[in-house]
């Protein structure tokens, strides 16, 4: 569970120069896809670049001068969050992994 100072966040190189070009804000939450399928609904961390606008539902936290707004509430291995950049054409941003499924 998110919530405690033990958080912990390990950045590529990479997704830690975009954020640092874009603002050094990151929110993370859970997306869930409202279809469904044999295996139940689809989960995913989603980052946004920017500040929640209900500051409420997330804890904050400081990496390394970046602010990052973590959802409370979310299931995480080892209680960590990894971000990586991801290069794809049209898509280009940070990716989130680390959420505990089962």
């Amino acid at each position: 569970m998110v919530g405690n100072t033990n958080l912990k966040f390990c950045f590529s190189e990479k997704a830690l120069e975009w954020v640092r070009r874009k603002g050094n804000v990151l929110t993370v939450w859970l997306f869930e896809s409202a279809i469904s399928c044999c295996v139940g609904n689809t989960q995913e961390l989603q980052v946004y670049l920017k500040e929640p606008s209900n500051q409420a539902r997330y804890v904050k936290h400081d990496y390394e001068g970046i602010k990052v707004f973590v959802e409370k509430g979310l299931t995480l291995k080892n209680n960590q969050i990894d971000f990586r950049f991801s290069n794809i054409p049209f898509l280009k941003g940070i990716t989130a992994t680390g959420l505990r499924r089962f």
